[in-house]
């Protein structure tokens, strides 16, 4: 992990654990691409440029919006890489919460939702042999929420 794409669930060391909330999964579309546009203003400090989007397209199987009583509240969004040694690997491009709905295991179900997809028969198929991501090196509560899942910094 490295450079700073990712965010965390927004967790300090001294925010107490709130009630955890069930995330409802709905594949992200050409028609509801708006939304997530709207979702990513409001939780990343960048501004994603419109091919960012056009990309995305490209790789709608490996991207999930979660919604809670209705309402969309998250995001994961990952692509398929080729590698130089062979096989594939799955980069987690973005992770979202929004702020009111952080501390909840959101951002958790979306990353096990990737984990789970990484070992998928599809996956499998398409020989998916590492899963990474970038988050900034400052960003301790990114890195540690990553590092409960099994990821490492490089």
């Amino acid at each position: 992990m490295a450079g700073d794409e990712a965010e965390a669930d927004g967790a300090t060391p001294s925010t107490c654990r709130r009630k955890s909330l069930k995330l409802d999964f709905g594949n992200l579309t050409e028609k509801n691409m708006g939304q997530l546009k709207k979702l990513n203003l409001a939780t990343f400090p960048v501004l994603y440029k419109d091919q960012f989007y056009l990309d995305l397209v490209k790789s709608l199987e490996y991207c999930r919006l979660g919604f809670y009583a209705d309402v969309l509240v998250g995001s994961i969004c990952c692509r398929l890489e080729d590698r130089k040694e062979g096989g594939k690997a799955l980069y987690i491009m973005t992770l979202s919460v929004l702020k009111p709905y952080r501390q909840r295991s959101l951002a958790s179900q979306l990353v096990q939702w990737i984990l789970d997809k990484a070992q998928s028969k599809e996956c499998q198929a398409e020989e998916v042999r590492e899963i990474y991501l970038h988050v900034q090196t400052s960003n301790s509560s990114a890195l540690n929420f990553y590092k409960k899942f099994g990821f490492k910094v490089t």
